[in-house]
């Protein structure tokens, strides 16, 4: 199986941000838009494996409030950034001293330009973390979670 860990930004960040990127669908027609039920970013991709304990570093965090903000491009991707207080999730993970958070929402192999949208996002609370499988061409499921603390609960 492929797996990864990963937070999926709530259904009312994921509206917000739709929305600020929807007019550069026609402007772009280059770019394979990510369907938004797809947006994630990515604590650690853990290739194929089978499901084992990838979530109990996250056991007992805080979630960090995060907020998505402007774009950017890595070869091939469209990116939207994620500020916030990612830097504990990431060390749980085992992410690499180059893991860069970001949600990526348009891809192209081709692409001679790549737009630039000035975005800042509402905030929010990650709540919980995800073991995601990714099936290439079919989508992702959600195999298990941990839910992080918060200050309200």
């Amino acid at each position: 199986m492929r797996l990864f860990t990963a937070l999926f930004p709530p259904p009312e960040a994921v509206e917000e941000l739709a929305a600020a990127l929807a007019p550069l669908h026609a402007r772009y027609p280059e770019l394979r838009w990510v369907d938004p039920a797809r947006w994630h970013i990515t604590l650690r991709f853990f290739g194929e494996t089978e499901p084992a304990d990838q979530l109990t570093p996250f056991e007992g965090l805080a979630g960090p409030v995060l907020r998505l903000r402007d774009t950017g491009h890595f070869p091939g991707v469209l990116w939207v950034g994620v500020t916030g207080a990612l830097e504990p999730l990431g060390t749980a993970a085992g992410a690499g001293p180059d893991w860069r958070p970001h949600l990526t929402v348009a891809r192209s192999r081709h692409a001679k330009r790549w737009p630039r949208l000035e975005f800042t996002g509402r905030e929010w609370t990650a709540a919980e973390v995800a073991l995601v499988r990714s099936d290439l061409g079919r989508g992702y499921t959600v195999l298990d979670r941990v839910f992080l603390s918060t200050s309200n609960g």
